[in-house]
């Protein structure tokens, strides 16, 4: 992996991290389909990207 590879993965991870918690806050009966929605796109994002660097 390089260095951006290596970033851009680290962020995408972060992110799923960040909306996990946002729904944990929050009212889970409104946020959990957005909440996983969107750390579903980021985890599929980061698989996309290691498929790339295969």
């Amino acid at each position: 992996m390089t260095d951006e590879t290596e970033h851009e993965t680290e962020y995408h991870l972060r992110e799923a991290l960040h909306h996990l918690g946002e729904a944990q806050q929050g009212d889970l009966r409104k946020t959990n389909a957005v909440a996983l929605e969107k750390v579903s796109n980021t985890l599929s994002s980061v698989l996309r990207e290691h498929e790339q660097d295969e």
